[in-house]
């Protein structure tokens, strides 16, 4: 594309006057809502990220006051000691006349001791590998 020179600039600007671009019907109020919505999270960038330059000095002072002035607000609570009365239970004794049936009497089976000397060897052994307990199951 070649550059215009002068006088076709000049000729360009003439008509540009003569027949200028007429603007859409709701067009201000598009642009003034724009504007606005554009405007509210500016405002809020400003306010969140405002620097607030504080003397290192002046900044621990304020520091250990605000340390100071918690710990002497905060009180330990007392415990809290709660006493009950409880009624102890009463144990009452049934004796049961002679002639009733008794359940019978059924002698204890002996069990086998096993020592060292009853251990023998296994004869094979499997092992497996269990990475997760879903891998177990």
């Amino acid at each position: 594309m070649n550059p215009l020179n002068d006088d076709q600039l000049d000729e360009l600007l003439r008509q540009a006057k003569a027949r200028p671009p007429e603007a859409r019907p709701g067009w201000p109020a598009r642009v003034l809502a724009e504007y606005r919505q554009q405007r509210v999270p500016m405002l809020w960038r400003r306010v969140m990220g405002a620097r607030l330059r504080i003397p290192i000095p002046a900044a621990a002072l304020a520091a250990a006051l605000l340390v100071l002035l918690g710990a002497a607000l905060h009180r330990p609570r007392p415990p809290v000691i709660e006493v009950r009365e409880v009624a102890a239970p009463v144990v009452r004794e049934r004796v049961a006349d002679r002639d009733c049936a008794a359940a019978p009497v059924v002698p204890p089976t002996q069990t086998a001791e096993l020592g060292f000397k009853e251990l023998r060897p296994v004869r094979e052994i499997k092992p497996r590998v269990v990475r997760s307990i879903q891998d177990d199951q």
